[in-house]
């Protein structure tokens, strides 16, 4: 549809967003796109009257000719195009409602509303299993995991990290370090029964963020073994830039060894919405040692 991809340039001819998007922000976006649409012939008799903002809604008006019907499924087509040009994701991401106002004369003939979560082009599938079993960093732990779909499977680049997912600057990845000795599962749960040391644990593994602050923790099994998942939320410095970054992680307290599980993004609503799959990520795994 013409009329979107006109959107699409109009938007995408802005300055990138931040970090967050205020109600003031959007305003001054749709002010912006508002000189560069407004009294633009689209093509087919259809002429865009302009946009506002109100909220945190950007609003598309069109002064439409006598003939125009509105598709049936107009609302799936907007939606459909803006995720193919790529301008689903921004709304999504900095929570901006759209409307598309269609006028004939004076008269309000067609709305269509789409809310910031109907953008999102996040796909939840999980694909095959991935066995880390004799990898050179696995300190022999033998677990395997499903790979989320459309993610790159890559080595790990540090030391203990065995493996790691990533797509669009976020990741889910394998560290496993020794433990300082061998705990059975009843063992392990008791230590983890102590508030104290899991709260020492979880401090000492989001040191590495600045100004981390824990958002949640709690004890939980992995396929059978005492784990504890905290959230945190902190800042990390990349080429002399200060990012507010947020990790989901998970560690499993196997033997002799801990094996962490962690997730880590921008602090954004892309996060948020892919928390969901970190979490299927981590309940598909298994360690097949256990059922010999």
């Amino acid at each position: 549809m013409r009329i979107v991809a006109f959107i699409i340039l109009s938007l995408f001819a802005l300055p990138i967003f931040g970090q967050s998007f205020s109600e003031s922000d959007i305003k001054e976006l749709a002010n912006q796109v508002n000189e560069q649409i407004k009294g633009v012939d689209i093509g087919n008799g259809i002429t865009a009257k302009g946009c506002l903002a109100l909220g945190r809604t950007l609003i598309y008006q069109y002064d439409v000719p006598d003939y125009w019907e509105a598709p049936s499924n107009i609302k799936e087509e907007l939606i459909s195009n803006l995720k193919t040009a790529g301008a689903a994701k921004n709304y999504f991401l900095y929570d901006i409602d759209v409307d598309f106002y269609y006028y004939k004369g004076n008269s309000l003939i067609k709305k269509v509303s789409v809310k910031s979560n109907e953008f999102s082009t996040y796909n939840f599938e999980l694909g095959e299993y991935l066995s880390i079993k004799d990898h050179i960093k696995s300190k022999d732990v033998n677990l395997k995991l499903k790979v989320p779909q459309g993610w790159e499977v890559k080595e790990g680049d540090r030391p203990n990290i065995v493996k790691k997912f990533t797509k669009d600057g976020n990741t889910y990845l394998i560290l496993i370090k020794d433990n300082m000795t061998f705990f059975s599962r009843s063992e392990s749960k008791e230590l983890l029964s102590d508030k104290s040391f899991v709260n020492e644990f979880v401090e000492e593994s989001s040191s590495f963020m600045k100004n981390s602050g824990v958002i949640d923790k709690s004890v939980v099994t992995i396929d059978t073994y005492p784990s504890v998942t905290f959230k945190v939320r902190g800042k990390m410095e990349r080429s002399g830039i200060t990012i507010p970054m947020i990790m989901r992680c998970w560690v499993v307290f196997y033997e002799d060894k801990i094996v962490f599980l962690q997730s880590m993004g921008i602090d954004n609503a892309e996060f948020k919405a892919l928390e969901q799959l970190y979490f299927l990520i981590t309940n598909s795994v298994i360690f097949p040692d256990q059922y010999n």
